[in-house]
């Protein structure tokens, strides 16, 4: 197929997902009435602040301010309709309450869409000179770090890049891979609107042909051979696989997460925009190779696929070319083995496919799709 062809199809695709965006936005806004926000009635002395919500909309940022104090926002949960302020100091008589959602202070539709009231001057049900400290709502850990093991089938178009010898153009080569990753949240709470995250992740590969898994000598056969994969054996194949490995990966993707969707549901998902920077080094290469790109993504944060991921960009790849000319598109899937006699301690299960495109037709194109499981070092080893 052409060039001018992709373009097309590229060109289509990316029109027909930017409609359905926007048509399932425009049905969802006009299928749920607009929520209707009131306050409970403020006595002089009390503690905490009672916002109700009627048609409440899920993922909403509500917050109070209590004369010039902002108080920390909640997040609106799809089928909940009050949302409770506590205070660190008790109202005073004359005190001004106003309501903020997503940090606007029109809150209602209609004629008056601010909401605010005056504390009324008559105690409420106990007068006292100090509330209580508020007790801070622990939060997720900011830090998670988990180690991958699993197989990628890559595909390459030309027979050798960066001394990396493909014999068979376009055939599919495998590997058995092992990497660590982390995401750290340096900026934000896991139930803030806005996220920023800083992640890291390294990727060993030895290409499956350089793999003798018989041996003259059985005793001799590598870790990585064999179907029975048990917890045990992960650090053996590890192991095996970094003294052996002919390709190393290394990305950093600083990522901010600005916008919920599907707040409240057990599939919620955030929109993030994202950059990756990293290399890939091949065994004989006399260089390493950057990889760049900037991209649009949505993350599942909730649910039995939380982790999963979609993602797609515009960056660059010198193992092809040196030119700002890669379509990047990133996929995984990522789910629990939990309920799965026999597998349940083998962490989760992920399968990732990452297209490489040269849309313009001046280098080779790439498909690579990971497969393995996913192990979490905080629940493997403990504390940690």
């Amino acid at each position: 197929m052409g060039v001018t062809s992709d373009r097309c199809v590229w060109r289509r695709v990316t029109i027909a997902i930017a409609a359905s965006v926007w048509l399932c936005g425009a049905i969802n806004a006009f299928a749920q009435a607009a929520p209707i926000f009131s306050l409970d009635p403020l006595n002089v002395g009390d503690c905490r602040v009672v916002v109700k919500v009627t048609n409440p909309r899920g993922g909403d940022q509500v917050g109070i301010v209590v004369d010039q104090t902002l108080i920390r926002e909640q997040t609106v949960v799809a089928g909940g309709g009050t949302l409770r302020f506590l205070l660190s100091e008790p109202l005073r008589a004359g005190s001004l309450v106003r309501v903020r959602v997503n940090g606007s202070d029109s809150v209602n539709a209609g004629a008056v869409p601010a909401l605010m009231a005056k504390v009324a001057d008559t105690p409420g049900g106990r007068t006292i000179s100090a509330c209580e400290p508020e007790s801070e709502v622990e939060d997720e850990s900011p830090f998670s770090a988990s180690v991958f093991f699993g197989g990628v089938v890559d595909t390459f178009a030309p027979d050798k890049v960066g001394n990396y010898q493909n014999p068979e153009a376009g055939s599919q080569k495998t590997q058995e891979t092992f990497g660590v990753v982390f995401d750290y949240r340096a900026f934000g709470r896991s139930d803030s609107r806005l996220q920023f995250w800083i992640n890291g992740e390294t990727s060993h590969g030895v290409r499956t042909a350089d793999i003798d898994c018989n041996p003259p000598d059985p005793a001799d056969t590598p870790p990585v051979c064999g179907k029975d994969l048990k917890p045990t054996d992960f650090p053996d194949r590890a192991r095996y696989i970094l003294e052996h490995a002919t390709s190393l990966e290394a990305y950093v993707s600083p990522r901010l997460e600005f916008h919920t969707l599907q707040g409240g549901t057990d599939s919620s998902a955030n929109l993030y925009v994202t950059s990756r920077i990293g290399f890939l080094a091949l065994k004989d290469a006399p260089d390493v190779f950057t990889s760049i790109h900037f991209a649009l993504g949505l993350l599942a944060n909730e649910g039995n696929y939380a982790g999963s991921y979609i993602e797609a960009g515009w960056g660059k790849n010198e193992l092809f070319t040196k030119r700002w000319n890669r379509l990047k598109v990133d996929g995984l899937l990522s789910f629990s083995l939990e309920r799965i006699p026999g597998l349940g301690n083998l962490g989760r299960f992920f399968v990732q496919m990452v297209i490489d495109n040269d849309l313009r037709d001046e280098g080779p194109d790439s498909v690579r799709t990971y497969f393995g499981f996913d192990v979490d070092l905080k629940s493997a080893i403990g504390g940690l």
